[in-house]
């Protein structure tokens, strides 16, 4: 009775489904505080210059016009240091501030007015006089590397000076037992995430109190930040975030909340500062564009002797996305099973927007290498790819080559490089098997067999992903009447974690799910929680609310025991009665043991930090699709498309099921349609609006569907893996290698649009 699961693995509304549906949620851009002004800012007109005379008067003096700053108001603490900063040198020990006099890509900051509303503000950015030095500027990564390029910050345009190698073996020693060679390059774009709710905050600085409001997947962070900018103590910083219209990664990287707070210090008042949504395409944080060239060396009985992959990820001009170039290649060095491996990664400057975390994190980039060279491979060998992937798919032991020995007391890394260590679950053959069966894989022609105007294709595409591990806590007050509060400082970005935390509460608990209230997300009230980011939420957070529901129950247990005359391991909670397990009509409802409690309230806690000191904890999965071809317009229309993942076991299907349909559907974006597109001769985005940066709609939704491996994860909360970021990241690969079969001829740029395929049948008549 005590390890029946009564809440998890059902189907749950999410807790805070009743309030979006109806309206009553309150985004950041909802709060109205008395007195509160609007922000506005000055962009640059430029992909690089220095500003060499800013004249702000005639702004100042507009009707409404409470505050304008400019870099010499700025903090002089950087946001980001350069890389001669951070390793001692002192060309700019200075780093890069809030606002710089410096401006690197179109759309930088220059200034920021607040106003009585908005109309005012607007006004007065136009009324800023500013005189540019203008300067020479590069926007692609791989032109940035060279000799003699334009520098776009001090210390070089290599973010870290060099490659970020990561490697297992001697590829050179597996290219030599190689029976042959592939060798081709792959490149991915810029992208968007286009959350529904572009980024807001409100920043309120009275006397020397700050609290900030904002749609931030990472309120803490976001407090250390602000301190460490305003010379605060934490103490002193609060920041709350409210319901986030999705972040998909990168809300906490932009500068609107130290903009609307350099603004509120300067005039005493609240600001709120909006973002446009053409603003959010040009100065919210993109994907990284990449392009990535991949030698893989093989036998002739498909086994796998070396896989080398060097990366070129074009960051823009702030953010080194260091984190993102490692992640691209992670999935090309462990997803299949091979001694000798290596990935040389740049991450690169540039006067590109500036590039961020985004759902995936690099994986999708690489992914879309490898799974593209993976068919290409069985293609010019007659292989199966079916059959490829279930012999060489990494396995439940890992992967093989030099040793990873655990070290006492620490967890085994989520995105290992060695081998001789086993995951802790790995159901992709059973993903494989599943996929294959639904989307009739059996039926499928060969690459470039098929005939007519109308060409029919199916692909795959398979994928690993870490589930993340950081450091967490919970505490769980249940009160006099029987009711529980949870509180945790992690963050709801529409991912469905609130709900899942409140179910694993509840579970543990042995409560009715209705029973659990959450409280999310603010740093005067909440404990301290790791940014929601790299599929880390139900793992790492999920098991300190499970910890902390532990302790508690062990305290009602405890408090309970006098009056049912059993011991504590006698006894359990079962919908919000304590009851003996050998006769359960023996019990007390929670609200009487609680009272035992001369404070009438049993608070507990957990601080925990999440892993495994025996097992590398990953996801994994594959994405199907089965495509149409017209080889008269090129239009790629997608008629059915399967998703098997093995995420552990699901702790809600509901949500579960939502990520796989939904990051299918980013997937779709980026593989089909998705581009920020710039002008090379002035650096400026083509696509600034969403008449010209096309997303999907309903209408490019084709019949999905979604499996769940039967796969329980020993080291996650109930069984849970990462589920969140993995959703898109094989979706690109597997509708290119599906046009792929249809035309006989691969594509190696996304997104496929149809001059592309038209291209593509082109040149291959040719």
């Amino acid at each position: 009775m005590a390890n029946q699961l009564n809440i998890i693995a059902k189907r749950l509304p999410r807790v805070d489904g009743r309030d979006k549906v109806t309206g009553q949620a309150r985004y950041a851009g909802d709060y109205r505080l008395p007195g509160m002004l609007h922000a506005k800012t000055l962009r640059s007109p430029y992909a690089h210059a220095n500003i060499k005379s800013i004249d702000t008067s005639a702004a100042e003096k507009y009707p409404g016009v409470m505050a304008v700053v400019t870099y010499k108001d700025a903090p002089k603490v950087p946001m980001e240091a350069d890389d001669e900063a951070s390793s001692g040198g002192s060309a700019r020990p200075s780093g890069v501030g809030v606002l710089d006099q410096t401006v690197r890509f179109v759309g930088d900051e220059v200034a920021a007015v607040a106003a009585v509303d908005r109309h005012a503000a607007e006004a007065a950015v136009k009324l800023i006089k500013v005189e540019y030095e203008v300067l020479p500027f590069v926007l692609d990564a791989e032109d940035a590397m060279k000799p003699g390029a334009p520098v776009v910050r001090a210390g070089g345009n290599i973010v870290g000076r060099k490659a970020d190698t990561i490697k297992r073996g001697d590829v050179n020693k597996g290219f030599a037992e190689a029976d042959f060679i592939f060798d081709d390059t792959y490149t991915t774009q810029h992208t968007n995430g286009s959350a529904l709710e572009p980024r807001s905050c409100v920043a309120n600085w009275q006397g020397d109190m700050l609290t900030v409001w904002k749609s931030s997947r990472n309120v803490y962070g976001d407090r250390s930040t602000l301190a460490k900018l305003f010379g605060l103590p934490l103490d002193n910083v609060r920041v709350i975030g409210p319901t986030i219209g999705s972040s998909y990664g990168n809300k906490d990287e932009g500068r609107e909340a130290p903009l609307a707070t350099m603004l509120s210090k300067k005039c005493g008042r609240p600001v709120m500062y909006e973002y446009t949504r053409q603003e959010e395409l040009i100065g919210g944080r993109l994907r990284h564009a990449a392009k990535i060239t991949l030698k893989i060396g093989l036998k002739k009985d498909m086994t796998v002797t070396a896989i080398y992959g060097k990366g070129i990820l074009n960051t823009g001009p702030y953010n080194p996305g260091t984190a993102v170039t490692r992640r691209a290649g992670q999935g090309i060095v462990y997803l299949y099973t091979c001694e000798n491996v290596q990935w040389d990664g740049y991450t690169v400057y540039t006067n590109a927007p500036t590039a961020g975390s985004h759902r995936g994190l690099g994986a999708p980039q690489g992914h879309f290498a490898l799974e593209s060279a993976i068919d290409k491979i069985c293609y010019q060998q007659g292989w199966d790819p079916l059959e490829f992937r279930i012999k060489n798919g990494v396995k439940l032991e890992g992967q093989p080559g030099p040793k990873y020995t655990p070290v006492p007391g620490k967890y085994v890394p989520p995105q290992l490089v060695a081998g001789g260590i086993p995951f802790s679950s790995n159901g992709l053959l059973e993903c494989l098997q599943k996929g294959a069966a639904a989307i009739g894989w059996s039926n499928r022609q060969k690459n470039g067999t098929a005939t007519g105007t109308k060409r029919y294709g199916i692909g795959m595409a398979c994928f690993i992903y870490q589930t993340g591990q950081a450091s967490s806590s919970a505490i769980v007050k249940v009160n006099g009447d029987g009711t529980v509060n949870l509180l945790m400082g992690t963050i709801d970005v529409g991912q469905g974690s609130s709900t899942v935390m409140t179910a694993i509460c509840a579970e543990e608990l042995g409560v009715p799910y209705e029973a659990v209230r959450g409280t999310f997300a603010d740093t005067q009230v909440t404990p301290y929680s790791h940014i929601t980011a790299g599929s880390t939420c139900t793992f790492t957070s999920g098991m300190a609310a499970k910890v902390a529901a532990a302790d508690a129950k062990r305290q009602i247990l405890e408090a309970a025991a006098p009056l049912l005359k059993a011991k504590v391991e006698e006894m359990t909670i079962q919908n919000g009665k304590v009851i003996v397990i050998a006769d359960p009509t023996k019990s007390i409802t929670l609200a009487k043991a609680v009272a035992t409690k001369g404070d009438g309230m049993i608070i507990a806690k957990s601080a925990i930090k999440a892993g495994s000191e025996e097992y590398i904890v990953n996801s994994f999965g594959v994405h199907l699709a089965e495509v149409e071809v017209d080889t008269e317009t090129g239009e790629v229309k997608l008629l059915n498309f399967v998703a098997v993942h093995d995420s552990g076991r699901p702790i809600n299907l509901n949500t579960i099921e939502s990520q796989m349909y939904g990051g299918s559907f980013m997937g779709i974006g980026f593989g089909t349609m998705e581009e920020i597109m710039l002008d090379p001769n002035t650096g400026g985005p083509v696509t600034n609006d969403l008449c010209w940066f096309r997303v999907p709609t309903i209408m490019d939704m084709p019949k999905m569907t979604g499996i769940l491996a039967d796969v329980v994860d020993p080291v996650g909360p109930y069984g849970a893996k990462a589920m969140g970021e993995p959703g898109l990241v094989p979706t690109a690969p597997a509708i290119a290698n599906a046009v792929f079969n249809a035309i006989g001829v691969q594509i190696p740029d996304i997104p496929i649009t149809p001059t592309k395929v038209l291209a593509a049948l082109k040149a291959a008549k040719a």
